[in-house]
Formats: structure tokens, C-alpha cells, sequence
């Protein structure tokens, strides 16, 4: 299994640029500014073709990475970052054509002209400072995100201790969110994170996966379920005070026919932090 969180967010941005882009070559004023020409119809019927599915195509990644919820609005967090960047850097937009300046007539007096001379071009400087620095920071926003996304790094399920293993017919991989010891949470028990990631091929299939200490019942709870239906699901569960080692940590997978299964792991394979922490539980 591959880290899929960056390349998806990096996806989901070039497909709704390339979106935008496109539209923008389809409509009039914004399509004879890029080409220095005006689009014939034709052309414009192309770049139509183009755009609204790169539009959709960004959606169904957004749908198929996070679900229906989440993933329409993390679609329309990228079509926003996507269409306001756009809009705001098309007035720098580099191989625009230049306007020819016309020449001003002499002026009468010659003393005040040469100021004022001063006085337009120190303007002018200052305006393109600002157009410069204005410029490189719409170019720095989608720059940064993409650094701050290449910095978190793998998540858990993808590292090297994540447990891979196999439960019914579905392989997938199981570790602790972090290395921290299990925190006391507002009701005063201890709580543990942890992630689980079934492979692509197996997620449709599965109706809910559930992981607690001990041996479950038929049905596990609710609150035991792993949230979403796809991808990296997470699960903060209870560490009850009169917990042992021996309890070891069980995995619940409902399929979509109804068939259950059950597996137990020891703490020491998935979060030996854990393990410690139950060892020394009074």
C-alpha cells in the first residue's frame, strides 16, 4: 500500500485548474485574453468538453477518497482555491499582449513636467512591486499547502509497524494514529486512536469494521466502529481500568452479506506503548 493522501489532494487541484483553465479558454473576454485571439466556436465547444469533466473528475476523487460528505466539501474547497487563484492571477497573466503606448505631447512648462516625470515613474515602480509581491503570493498559497501536505508525512497504516494481516477474504493494515500512551478522556477513561486500511479491492464489500480490548460480543457497539466506508478509517476506543494484556485487541469485519468475522491481536504487535500502559494499570 502506497500513500495515497498526497497524490489525491495534488489530483483533485491539477483537475480542477485544468478545469477552470479550460472554461476560461471556452468564454470570450478571458478566452481572447489567453490566446491573444478570439476562440471560434468550435474551440470553444472543445475547451467545454474538457472543462466540466475535469470539473466532475475531481469530484468523483474527492467522492472515491472520502466519501460522499467529506469529499464534496473537500471538492469545493479545491474548486475555490483552484477558481480564486486563477481569477486573481490573470491580470499578471506573463505572455499577455502588450498594449502599444502612446505618445504624450510635450508639455508647456519644464520645471513641473520633469517632477511630475519623477512622480510617475516612482509610481509606477510602486505599483509593480505590489503587482510582483501580489503575484508571487497567489502563486505561494497552493505552494505552501502542497509542502505542508508533503511535510505531515505517511499516515500511520502506511509505516513500517503498521501490522499487516488478512481477516476473511480482506487484507489490511492496522497501527496506533500515534506512539503516545493511552489519555485520559473526558469521563476520566483512558482512550487509544488507532487507523485500519483494507485494500481498494476490498473496501465495497464491507458494510463496518469495529476494534475494542477483549473478546466481543456478536455485534460490537456503535461507538467501537471505525468511521468512514473507504480508504483510512480511524477509531478512538476505551481502555477499560481493569484491562490486562491477556485481553488482547479484537477486530470486528461485517460484510456486506452479513457474514461477521472476528480476530484477536496482541498488544504488542500493534501498540506495544499500550501494552506497557495496561501492564501498569493498578
Amino acid at each position: 500500500m502506497s500513500n495515497t493522501s498526497l497524490w489525491l489532494n495534488l489530483a483533485v487541484f491539477i483537475s480542477s485548474l485544468a478545469g477552470f483553465i479550460c472554461l476560461a479558454l471556452a468564454s470570450d473576454r478571458q478566452g481572447e485574453f489567453l490566446l491573444h485571439r478570439t476562440p471560434s466556436e468550435k474551440e470553444r465547444r472543445l475547451f467545454r468538453l474538457f472543462g466540466w469533466p475535469l470539473l466532475v473528475l475531481a469530484w468523483l476523487l474527492c467522492w472515491q477518497g472520502w466519501g460522499w460528505s467529506i469529499g464534496t466539501v473537500a471538492w469545493l474547497g479545491w474548486l475555490t482555491m483552484a477558481g480564486a487563484g486563477l481569477s486573481f492571477y490573470l491580470p499578471w497573466w506573463p505572455w499577455q499582449e502588450k498594449k502599444p503606448v502612446r505618445a504624450k505631447p510635450a508639455p508647456v512648462a519644464k520645471a513641473a513636467p520633469k517632477a511630475a516625470g519623477i512622480g510617475n515613474t516612482e509610481s509606477a515602480s510602486r505599483m509593480s512591486t505590489r503587482s510582483l509581491v501580489l503575484a508571487s503570493s497567489l502563486l505561494a498559497i497552493p505552494a505552501a499547502f502542497v509542502i505542508y501536505l508533503t511535510q505531515q508525512g505517511p499516515e500511520p497504516v502506511f509505516g513500517n509497524n503498521a501490522l499487516q494481516g488478512q481477516i476473511g477474504p480482506w487484507s489490511f493494515a492496522l497501527a496506533e494514529t500515534n506512539d503516545q500512551a493511552p489519555i485520559s478522556g473526558p469521563t476520566g477513561a483512558h482512550r487509544k486512536t488507532f487507523q485500519i486500511r483494507f485494500c481498494q479491492a476490498c473496501d465495497p464489500h464491507i458494510r463496518r469494521a469495529s476494534l475494542q480490548v477483549s473478546k466481543p460480543e456478536p455485534m460490537p457497539a456503535p461507538r467501537q466502529a471505525f468511521n468512514n466506508t473507504r480508504w483510512t478509517r480511524a477509531v478512538e476506543i476505551a481502555i477499560p481500568p481493569n484491562s490486562e494484556v491477556e485481553h488482547q485487541l479484537w477486530l470486528t469485519v461485517e460484510a456486506k452479506n452479513g457474514e461477521i468475522y472476528h480476530q484477536a491481536f496482541d498488544f504488542h504487535q500493534v501498540s506495544p506503548v499500550t501494552a506497557a500502559f495496561i501492564e501498569q494499570m493498578p
